[in-house]
């Protein structure tokens, strides 16, 4: 049974590829670890997951 490496990394982690992109987009444009980015996003709440989606997606539409 073939099972892609991607998709499990992303099922582990709780983050889809639209959110890792996002995040990756983000920490770029800041200048700040996409690493640490993702491990602070891990220790969020859904409801604060939302929130800080939305704040980010704010500041990459303003560049």
């Amino acid at each position: 049974m073939y099972v892609d490496r991607k998709y499990l990394k992303n099922r582990m982690t709780g983050m889809n590829a639209k959110t890792a992109k996002i995040l990756g987009k983000f920490a770029t444009f800041k200048g700040v670890s996409e690493k640490q980015l993702k491990r602070e996003w891990q220790g969020l709440s859904q409801f604060d997951k939302d929130k800080k989606r939305q704040e980010i997606l704010k500041e990459l539409v303003k560049k």
